[in-house]
């Protein structure tokens, strides 16, 4: 019996005779931990991923796990690559708080590597961590983040300068003082979109966000239910060139915002507004959506301002009654092309005091501009069929009528308030119903 030839197959490693260069654009695209352990696989590969340009450190969200700080702090002392295109540091409650955890060593390295990139988040028990001078005068760095335990100490001398930075995020960190805010952003000349995440103590009173090329900003600050009085602290706002803005705030802290004639998109979830001049600022707003309060729901319909650009407007109640006061905010909005209606954030819908009384005069914008209507959780109650009747019988252009109904409802129910909704005459003829 002959004897059966086995033949050998040997797999060639092209991908190590490929240049350096490409080699660490491929390491580039791996998690950082993955790039480093390739100096196992052979000599070829014993440094190549001490030139990579992007590095990515983050701790576990399992706090029983080891802090990825070790091995930031030996892999980093190897790294040797001239330019970082981006920096990613995230170190969690399991990381060491001793005096050998210098954050601001590997920060400056970044710095001086002209990091396009940076983000920088320590979620540690220790203190607010104070970072380098020189990260305030890095000429090329384009994104940067911070957020946790980070103190932002920048001087108020000339030599903080960010020429390059556009984005900006801001996450529950501590201020040295509000002088120190205000040196921070006005050293960023062409920054165009900021996120501001606060909380109860980060040592401003007063936060001033002057920025002539600020065009996206969302702020957030959170209610603490511990403090009594919230009306010692202020948001002030100059960016003439804004064209998004977003706020929740349900603190009750007071705002002053400058006038935005660019004004796009706004997005309001707040507590409270002292008087008209706070809303004069959105008079020129295209697109509205407000989720708001009581006090702050009757304010709108009641001022005097005009939105007379405004195109979409979305409402999501919080809690009371919206149907009347509804019509009072449409008679101020002449143009509008766009109505949302929205009850999903309200948790017992069916106990609200609904009460409608049809009004005397029609909107301008039911008669002639509105094409879109959309309500999100209807009920069927006596009230909002009368509304949405009425808003069905004097929307003379309106194209699209979508309504959702309450899904809490069952089955039953809600085949019969569909059913219902078919029937309720529409003036429009070209008005197409969509039920959900």
């Amino acid at each position: 019996m002959a004897e059966a030839k086995i033949e050998e197959t040997v797999c060639e490693d092209r991908i190590s005779g490929l240049p350096d260069d490409l080699l660490v654009m491929i390491l580039d695209l791996i998690p950082t931990k993955d790039a480093v352990a390739t100096m196992f696989l052979s000599k070829r590969w014993l440094s190549i991923w001490t030139m990579v340009r992007r590095l990515e450190y983050k701790d576990s969200n399992d706090e029983s796990e080891k802090s990825v700080w070790w091995f930031l702090n030996k892999s980093l002392q190897l790294h040797k690559a001239p330019v970082i295109d981006s920096f990613c540091m995230e170190l969690g409650p399991q990381c060491p708080t001793s005096d050998d955890v210098d954050i601001g060593k590997w920060v400056a390295k970044a710095v001086d590597c002209l990091v396009d990139k940076l983000k920088i988040k320590l979620l540690w028990s220790a203190g607010p961590t104070r970072l380098p001078e020189s990260l305030f005068s890095c000429e090329y760095l384009v994104e940067l983040t911070l957020s946790g335990q980070i103190l932002v100490d920048v001087p108020s001398s000339s030599s903080s300068y960010l020429p390059s930075l556009t984005d900006l995020q801001l996450n529950c960190v501590v201020y040295k003082d509000e002088d120190s805010l205000v040196s921070f952003l006005s050293s960023c000349p062409i920054l165009d979109f900021l996120t501001v995440k606060r909380e109860k103590d980060d040592n401003v009173k007063k936060f001033t966000v002057k920025v002539p090329s600020l065009c996206d900003f969302w702020y957030s600050c959170d209610r603490d239910d511990d403090v009594v009085d919230h009306t010692d602290r202020c948001l002030v706002v100059d960016a003439p060139a804004m064209t998004n803005f977003r706020i929740y705030d349900f603190t009750g802290d007071s705002c002053n915002i400058e006038d935005m004639p660019c004004l796009e998109v706004a997005h309001l979830c707040v507590e409270s507004c002292h008087d008209d001049k706070s809303l004069t600022c959105f008079s020129s707003v295209l697109s509205l959506e407000i989720y708001l309060s009581d006090a702050m729901v009757m304010r709108f319909c009641n001022t005097t301002i005009n939105f007379s650009r405004l195109l979409k407007l979305s409402i999501r109640p919080c809690r009371s009654d919206l149907l009347e006061p509804l019509l009072l905010l449409l008679g101020k909005a002449p143009k509008l092309k766009e109505f949302l209606v929205d009850y999903r954030y309200i948790y017992n819908p069916e106990d609200l005091p609904f009460s409608w009384n049809q009004p005397s005069s029609v909107p301008e914008c039911l008669s002639s501009q509105l094409e879109i209507f959309e309500w999100i959780e209807y009920g069927d109650r006596v009230e909002e069929e009368e509304f949405l009747t009425y808003i069905l019988a004097n929307s003379k252009c309106l194209k699209t009528a979508t309504i959702s109904v309450n899904a809490d409802l069952d089955l039953e129910e809600q085949e019969s308030i569909i059913e219902g909704l078919k029937d309720i005459p529409r003036v429009s003829t070209t008005c197409h119903l969509l039920i959900k």
